[in-house]
């Protein structure tokens, strides 16, 4: 923006008296919100026209806003008294004054420098000393100039001398933004403030406007790319679940010739005993692995199969609706005037977060359930969980806790309580480890103290074993054997 037209801004609206709320802010965009007023004063800071001016629109156009804490901690209640404009550059002085716990008046100069590319909000004390500032510049970053908290505040060294122009009304703007003056200014404006208002709203919000919206659009369309990866991925999964059978047969198969199979071998050449005629049948291997283990491996794959078909199925349906509902945000966004009313809408249509904690099924009376935050733990521990279930957690090491939930109040059996204290261990720092203590007992020992940390508790009557960790896979596997 030129000088001169800041220039009349500040001489139409130099001096106030409104009491300082907060300020807040959306990228590039900035709100100044007074108490007991019906405007907001606005401060663009966009490389190609920064400017300010006052509305009576009480929000910024966009939900997605957040305050700049430290500036609002000082000047909050602070009266806003007046502006002035340095004689040789683009940099405004807000003046705000306040009364101190000791009765004392005190005096805060808020700097906007609207120099191109360089635009800045500095907020000083009384003697010119940084308190904080948007952008900060060290010596490493420019030799001449420092802006940092802590150091005195030196405006930049203009090279140029700001000539004095009367303005010719009425203005208004042209396609570009650029200002129109006089007699080429039909149906324009004699306000420099509702100038700049509409300036905004119709011109510069528009452009930024449908920049956000490509934006977004562009990253929904990345999500897309993904899960089309993933929906292939678990094509070629299920493709590979389909031959749980063939996995089975050549583990068998294995298991015959077992005596056949030599360390370093690459594939062996069977009879095949499931169809007729025993015709010979080439079956790959893993060099570096023996007889036994390429056997365990091939009924591993058969299990995975086996399990794995339903799962990847739910998978992929779950995966082609969350396409569909990324389609139908970005139409939504393509049809919608304004970026900020499609993030409203759609925020009860967002794809639902997973499920936090981890759990799985025993049978119908043992459930485990594994936290994977402090505050996990503490849902888990004292509200999910009921007196007679158990509880699980690494003696010395810090941990998750993990309950066994208790259906049938039956006698805790030898093997979940092994298999849970192994989960325990698994889920702690002692996760590399052997030999881990791991404390167990009921829930109805268990007490969370008042006031504790997430995730801290205390308990008793508890007993110890030492075992070696688990993951919750070799968990479930060992269960569905």
């Amino acid at each position: 923006m030129q000088y001169k037209y800041l220039e009349e801004w500040v001489l139409v609206n130099e001096s106030f008296n409104l009491i300082f709320t907060k300020i807040v802010k959306f990228e590039d965009q900035y709100a100044f919100l007074f108490s007991k007023n019906k405007k907001t004063l606005q401060i663009n800071l966009s490389p190609e026209n920064s400017f300010c001016f006052f509305s009576k629109i009480k929000k910024l156009p966009f939900s997605d806003v957040r305050e700049l804490k430290i500036f609002n901690s000082h000047l909050r209640n602070a009266n806003f008294e007046n502006i002035r404009i340095f004689e040789k550059d683009k940099i405004l002085d807000f003046l705000f004054s306040k009364i101190d716990v000791y009765n004392q008046k005190i005096e805060y100069h808020l700097i906007i420098e609207l120099i191109p590319h360089y635009q800045n909000i500095i907020l000083l004390k009384e003697n010119r000393i940084i308190i904080d500032c948007l952008k900060k510049v060290s010596f490493a970053e420019n030799r001449f100039r420092q802006i940092l908290p802590g150091i005195k505040y030196e405006p930049p060294q203009a090279e140029y001398e700001n000539i004095k122009e009367k303005i010719d009304y009425p203005l208004t703007y042209d396609d570009k933004g650029k200002i129109i003056e006089g007699s080429n200014a039909q149906g324009g404006f004699n306000d420099i403030n509702e100038l700049f208002e509409k300036l905004y709203y119709e011109h510069i919000f528009v452009i930024r406007n449908e920049k956000l919206k490509r934006r977004k659009i562009s990253n929904l369309k990345k999500q897309i790319q993904k899960k089309k990866h993933k929906i292939e991925k678990l094509d070629k999964e299920f493709s590979d679940a389909r031959n749980e059978e063939k996995w089975k047969q050549f583990a068998e198969l294995l298991k015959a010739n077992y005596r056949n199979i030599k360390p370093g071998m690459d594939s062996i050449n069977v009879k095949n005993y499931y169809q007729q005629g025993f015709p010979e049948l080439k079956i790959s291997l893993f060099p570096g692995k023996n007889a036994q283990q390429n056997i365990d491996l091939y009924f591993k794959k058969y299990r995975k199969a086996k399990n794995g078909k339903k799962i990847i199925a739910l998978q992929i349906n779950k995966t082609k609706k969350e396409i569909e509902i990324l389609n139908e945000e970005i139409q939504k966004l393509r049809e919608s005037d304004f970026f900020h009313d499609i993030n409203k809408k759609d925020k009860s249509k967002l794809i639902k977060e997973k499920k936090k904690y981890r759990k799985f099924k025993v049978d119908e009376n043992w459930e485990v359930f594994i936290g994977r935050t402090n505050k996990e733990n503490d849902l888990l521990t004292t509200k999910l969980a009921k007196p007679h279930d158990w509880w699980f957690h690494t003696r010395i090491f810090h941990g998750t806790h993990v309950i066994l939930r208790n259906f049938g109040k039956k006698e805790l059996p030898e093997n979940l309580k092994r298999l849970c204290c192994r989960l325990a261990a698994y889920y702690s720092k002692a996760k590399k480890s052997t030999n881990v203590p791991v404390d167990y007992t009921q829930i109805r020992y268990v007490r969370k103290p008042r006031s504790s940390p997430a995730g801290y508790v205390i308990y008793s009557n508890q007993r110890t074993l030492y075992v070696d960790p688990i993951s919750m896979r070799e968990a479930i596997e060992k269960v569905g054997k």
